[in-house]
């Protein structure tokens, strides 16, 4: 029997051997083995050599890579493209809200430029005209040539106003304001418009000089009108803009107290940057008073005896604000140059640390790790009560371990898996740390999403963002 064996076993060896479909050699060699003890009715014998010598083959087999099943190389080709999938999409729809932004300014800037051309061109016509009704003024209005340049002086220079005031309507349609507020002024504009119209066309339509000179009395009286206007306007979009420089500068305080708070909460002594905070805060809310008192004086200017005073006490309070807003931004820079000299590294998670900044009204309900800051008109909700810092304002209090309250007012809030939800007509709110935030209403977000990322700012209707690291 041994005979045999041996002889089979030779007949096998001659054969070139064969490689198994991933190249594995000796499968086909042992096959041919089982074959011949087949034939000559031999029992094939389990020997310990045998047994290891199919196990290291059944080993090589399942450790090669190239020997993964089919369809668990399908399952993880498709999460991975499951997973380029979704990031493209986000990729995009950021794509997306760049160009959409860009495109926006870029139509504001051509607007601008389009309202500037056209107000230099009329300007250009107007100092023409009036250059030669000086050379003819001498020979009086009974000259037709006199009288003619006379009318296209005036008419011109109606059209270089017009042109003026085409530009403001231009700015205030781009301008950072309310709404109503914008509507109002836009109206404004164009009642002077039609009254200019007015005055121009009766100038236009004199056939005497007489005529002309009756017309051209009536438009003066027209003009004073709309400088008063004017002066108002010009004086309410100043008061508009520094209003949009507080709201920013109050944003960044509202950083710089999660950041304070943060410092803290790892044991260091921030009584100095608290008092700093608090000085900086008192300063943007006193000149906001004073824009709000500068806007009724610009605002009463329509139907005042003494409108000239008042616009010049409306530029006194401006410049008192504008000053304000100067300190309190002054405070703001050192308050933030002792936070870079007391932070030590990476503030509660190191690279797993986001911010989020939140204006606006609607809903937010967000699940973090960190420091929130959360300063709303409306309700709000703090899972667990135990994580509240300080509540100022709100009324309400604690059921099952969850703190609700509403009202207008400021909460501090810190610590592990804590979870806040605002609903309100009014929220501002600050998030250090990482977590989710799903945003429902209307209003902006400005998104940080670890220290080494740049902030992007977007708006929201319904949105869901991750900030940090989230597992």
């Amino acid at each position: 029997m041994l005979v045999i064996i041996m002889a089979i076993m030779g007949m096998a060896s001659a054969q070139p051997m064969h490689k198994s479909e991933h190249g594995m050699p000796g499968t086909p060699m042992m096959e041919r083995v089982q074959e011949g003890m087949q034939e000559h009715n031999i029992t094939p014998m389990h020997t310990p050599v045998m047994e290891r010598v199919q196990e290291r083959i059944q080993e090589k087999n399942q450790t090669c890579p190239l020997c993964t099943p089919i369809k668990e190389r399908e399952r993880i080709r498709e999460k991975i493209h499951e997973h380029l999938m979704i990031r493209d999409k986000e990729e995009i729809k950021e794509r997306i809200r760049e160009i959409k932004v860009k495109q926006k300014i870029a139509k504001i800037q051509v607007d601008i430029q389009r309202a500037k051309e056209k107000c230099e061109q009329a300007k250009h016509r107007y100092e023409k005209a009036k250059e030669m009704y000086m050379k003819l003024r001498m020979h009086g209005l009974k000259d037709p040539e006199t009288f003619r340049y006379a009318k296209q002086y005036v008419c011109f220079g109606v059209d270089y106003i017009g042109r003026w005031l085409e530009r403001l309507m231009v700015q205030v349609q781009n301008e950072n304001m309310g709404e109503d507020q914008k509507e109002k002024l836009m109206v404004r504009i164009q009642n002077c418009l039609m009254a200019l119209n007015e005055s121009k066309e009766a100038v236009n339509s004199s056939t005497t000089p007489e005529e002309l000179e009756e017309s051209v009395e009536k438009l003066k009286k027209t003009w004073n009108d709309i400088m008063i206007k004017i002066k108002s306007i010009v004086g309410q979009i100043a008061v508009a803009k520094l209003e949009v420089v507080i709201s920013k500068t109050e944003d960044v305080a509202l950083r710089i107290e999660g950041e304070i708070e943060a410092l803290n909460a790892t044991g260091v002594d921030v009584t100095e940057l608290e008092e700093l905070l608090n000085d900086c805060l008192e300063k943007l809310d006193l000149a906001r008073e004073k824009l709000e008192e500068a806007n009724e004086k610009f605002e009463d200017m329509l139907t005042a005896d003494n409108p000239n005073e008042l616009y010049v006490e409306g530029r006194h309070l401006l410049m008192e604000a504008r000053d304000l807003i100067r300190e309190a931004f002054a405070d703001i820079k050192e308050i933030y140059h002792e936070i870079q000299h007391l932070r030590v590294g990476q503030l509660f998670f190191g690279n797993e640390t986001g911010e989020l900044l939140v204006v606006g009204s609607g809903t937010a309900e967000i699940s973090f790790t960190g420091v929130a800051l959360i300063i709303a008109d409306g309700d709000v909700t703090i899972s667990p009560a135990a994580s509240v810092v300080t509540i100022v304002g709100f009324e309400g209090g604690v059921e099952g371990g969850v703190s609700m309250v509403s009202g207008h007012g400021k909460a501090v809030v810190r610590g592990e898996n804590v979870t806040v939800k605002v609903e309100g007509d009014f929220m501002r709110i600050f998030v250090k740390g990482k977590g989710t935030a799903t945003l429902s209403g209307e209003g902006i977000y400005k998104l940080k999403r670890s220290p080494h990322e740049k902030m992007e700012e977007g708006t929201f209707g319904n949105v869901t963002l991750e900030f940090g690291v989230v597992e």
